[in-house]
């Protein structure tokens, strides 16, 4: 029987998926046009921007953090 692969002794294991995914994720975003960047940009800082100020709600981040 196999170990799992959320066990300890699976670090090499983990290091090459991970590395392996890293490229994956580089090359697609070396794929995109600038404006396909764009708007993943805006999508990332949209969702920023939803989680601060779920935090803000939650009583989890300081009400200054909204307008800095």
């Amino acid at each position: 029987m196999c170990a799992p692969l959320l066990s300890v002794g699976h670090e090499a294991e983990w290091a090459q998926i991970n590395r392996e995914e890293q490229e994956q994720l580089r090359a697609s975003n070396m794929a995109l046009t600038p404006a396909q960047r764009l708007t993943v940009g805006q999508s990332l800082s949209q969702q920023a921007v939803s989680l601060m100020v779920a935090g803000y709600r939650a009583g989890l981040v300081p009400e200054r953090a909204l307008w800095t």
